[in-house]
């Protein structure tokens, strides 16, 4: 197909390289700020921008006989005003560092119409192994739960390694834990996995902790955290 591309981040980044690389006529037109002259036989314009970009940017393309998309997680596609539109988000990572492959990648999918979703659909298996049709309401929750487990525990491995650092020890002495932590929960629920003096209510430990934490934002997620795993583990006790 003939795509144009909107956007310069690192999904646009990420995204132009695979759609290349699997044969696809690519036009680079720029980003969110300054777009470029889309070509008019462009099949598919994917604007893959700032959440808060794509209704103003998608209104440009209101009388387009191309299939309109955006890539976002939290964004619904009536955020697109044209006839033939549609989401393909990429639920992963992105790094201009790091190269992924995108076959790897599962792409979350909703079209307009049949015949938009048949395109969309034909576009996504050339990049990416698993694709799966999903609404706007289900992507929103798709996106929260993504942020939680990535954003947000990248956040903690953060403040990992500041920790460390500051006594002058490697992070990378934390990876066996890291990698057995991951590895747990493809065989058991996040529920059955949790260890650590939270679960017990170790408060002399937990104290221990909080006051090593120089940052009193810190001692908050780390007040807030241990908090949220007594009550769940608790209020799931009692229901059995």
């Amino acid at each position: 197909m003939k795509i144009a591309i909107i956007g310069k981040g690192r999904v646009a980044t990420h995204l132009t390289q695979a759609l290349a690389s699997a044969g696809h006529d690519i036009v680079m037109c720029g980003g969110r700020k300054r777009i470029q002259a889309v070509p008019t036989d462009a099949e598919v314009v994917i604007l893959s921008i700032k959440d808060d970009a794509i209704a103003r940017v998608a209104s440009e393309f209101a009388n387009s006989n191309a299939l309109i998309l955006h890539t976002s997680g939290s964004v619904s596609i009536d955020a697109i005003p044209s006839e033939h539109r549609g989401v393909m988000y990429p639920m992963q990572t992105f790094s201009m560092e790091r190269a992924v492959d995108f076959r790897h990648i599962p792409l979350f999918l909703e079209a307009s119409s049949e015949e938009d979703m048949k395109t969309l659909s034909r576009l996504a298996a050339s990049i990416s192994d698993t694709q799966m049709p999903m609404s706007s309401g289900q992507r929103k929750t798709l996106h929260l739960a993504a942020v939680l487990c990535c954003n947000f525990v990248n956040h903690l491995f953060e403040l990992s390694h500041d920790v460390m650092a500051e006594q002058g020890i490697p992070f990378k002495i934390l990876f066996p834990l890291i990698e057995e932590t991951f590895a747990k929960i493809h065989t058991m629920t996040p529920h059955e996995a949790q260890t650590g003096p939270a679960l017990r209510w170790d408060e002399n430990v937990m104290q221990w902790h909080m006051a090593m934490l120089h940052d009193p934002r810190h001692r908050e997620i780390y007040r807030l955290l241990s908090e949220s795993i007594r009550v769940t583990h608790t209020r799931k006790k009692c229901k059995q």
